[in-house]
Parts: C-alpha cells; structure tokens; sequence
C-alpha cells in the first residue's frame, strides 16, 4: 500500500515595513521648487481673481516640543519667542507680498488651516499676533472652515480658550495612541492624561468640530492595543477619528538607527496585524457611541488600508 506524504503547509509570508515615504507633505511638491517655475508662479499672481474658486489659506508652524522618531518635516525643538516672532514676521511679509497681487488682493478665506510641526507650541499672545494680521489681509470672518492642529501636552485651558477665541472651529488633536509606553518609545511628547483633560475642556468651548489623530503601527504597538485605542477615541465621542499608517521616510530618527543598526525592515507594529479573508483592502469602520448618535461622526483614513 503506498501512502502519499503530506505537503506542507506553505509557510505564512509576513509583510515588513521598509523605510521610505509616499506622501506628499507639500504642496506643489518639492520637485517643482525649482528657478524656472518661478516666472509660472508670479503670471499667475497677475492676473484677475477668479470669481468661482474658493481661497484656501494654509500657515506652517514649524516648531514643536519634542521631534517624533517617526517625523520627516522640518520642524524646530530648540527656538525662543524671539525666533518665534522673527518667523512670523518672515510669514507676515511673504503674505503681504502675495495679497498685493490681484490674484489675491482683496479675497476672502474659504477655510484657513493651521498646520506642524506645532502650531499649539505658540503662546496665546504669539497666535493673536499671527492672526490678527493674517486677517488684515485675507479677512476670514466668512470662512466655513479654520482648522488647527494641536498636541494635547501643549494645551491648558488658557491655551484652548485663545485657539478658540482667534476663530478656531476645527481643533485636531494629534492623539496617535492612548498607551504612555508606545507614546514614549516613539517619541512623543504628550502622555495618556493630557489627551482626555484637554478633550473634555475643549469640548467645553464650542468648537464645531474636534478631530482625533491615530497612527495604526507605532512601535511596540500590538493588535490588542490598537483595538484599545480605537475603543478610546471612539468612547471620546469625537467628530471625526483620523488614521495615519506608520510610514518610516529616510530623513526619520528611526531610518537612523535602522541605517546604524543595518536593518532593512522598521520595527513597526503592521506587519502583525490580522489579515481580513481573501487578503482584500477595505477600509477600516468604526462603530459609534450610542450616545454620540446625535452629533455627526465620520472616519477618515488617509494612507491607512487594513488587509
């Protein structure tokens, strides 16, 4: 009797993260920063402005507390309020310019955003100030939108009522993961207490709109504690739940020490996730709190596919 040998099962092939990056942190890319695109830059700028497109305003802030190990921009960690001013009174100047072109001159903000870096690092005077003359020349009183990033250890009730006050209607918080261990090993600055005390005051305040911002694959992270971070965010009863997938850019601290260490692989969380039947991308739900029924509630995914 011959007796057929068993194949083995093939073994299981695990995805690695390998350091690189795919997203698009300017806009127009860096690419076109170049010499010969400045004279398509300044033709645009002279000519009339056009009735039926809104204006959007974006303003970076580009210092913060502490640099992510993950963090690709260019950001500062070791400015004074004197740099603070000179930056933003570089800011001032280059906006002056642009709105004295017609393209420009005498438009309203259709939605303003302020982005990090860290914009919540400044003082409530420094954001009145940078403000305050942002208005003067592109009035935003009809904007539909002004959104505002924020990392929860910068922010007291003091510093929320100021974001609130300057006309803030979109505050999102850079959350990322609600455990202090993968929110020290990948470098944050903030810790699990700030998040929830500077929600619940935020909330206090009337902000139209509150974004929490997760990232899926931190180091150490495992399954069960991103399964527990989304419960969290969720329980919060935010607006809106944002999820970023780990990314690893060469100009990171943590390609560093892979580089140092002769790692081709990052040492990211992804990898050992479940993988959902038939290995299909869909995208990632969540379920929200009987008692958040009344507000709207969305998810946002950008980069983020589960399998």
């Amino acid at each position: 009797m011959q007796t057929a040998l068993e194949t083995p099962a093939p073994e299981k092939k695990v995805e690695q993260t390998e350091a690189g990056n795919y997203f698009v942190s300017n806009y127009p890319p860096f690419s076109f920063w170049k010499p010969d695109q400045v004279p398509v830059v300044e033709e645009v700028l002279k000519q009339p402005a056009p009735a039926n497109i809104p204006l959007g305003v974006y303003f970076h802030i580009p210092f913060c507390r502490k640099r992510c190990h993950f963090c690709y921009f260019k950001v500062y960690t070791d400015k004074n309020a004197q740099e603070v001013k000179a930056y933003i009174d570089a800011g001032m100047r280059e906006m002056e310019r642009f709105t004295s072109q017609p393209y420009l001159k005498g438009r309203k903000a259709h939605f303003v955003y302020f982005g990090g870096g860290t914009p919540s690092y400044l003082s409530v005077p420094q954001l009145k100030d940078l403000t305050n003359r942002m208005k003067d020349m592109i009035p935003w009183d009809e904007a539909e939108e002004v959104a505002f990033e924020a990392e929860p250890g910068t922010l007291n009730e003091v510093k929320l009522t100021g974001i609130r006050d300057i006309g803030v209607t979109r505050l999102s918080l850079g959350v990322e993961n609600f455990d202090d261990h993968i929110l020290e090993t990948n470098g944050r600055a903030h810790r699990s207490g700030e998040i929830e005390k500077a929600y619940r005051f935020a909330r206090t305040l009337g902000f139209e709109h509150i974004n929490i911002d997760l990232i899926a694959g931190m180091m150490n992270e495992t399954w069960e504690n991103w399964k527990d971070t989304v419960r969290k965010a969720i329980a919060l009863q935010p607006d809106a739940v944002t999820i970023y997938q780990m990314e690893v850019p060469y100009n990171t601290t943590m390609y560093q020490q892979m580089k140092a260490e002769g790692k081709v692989t990052a040492p990211v969380a992804v990898a050992n996730f479940p993988r959902l039947p038939n290995h299909r991308r869909r995208p990632l739900r969540a379920r929200v709190h009987p008692q958040a029924q009344a507000r709207p509630q969305r998810v946002r995914l950008l980069h983020q596919q589960v399998r």
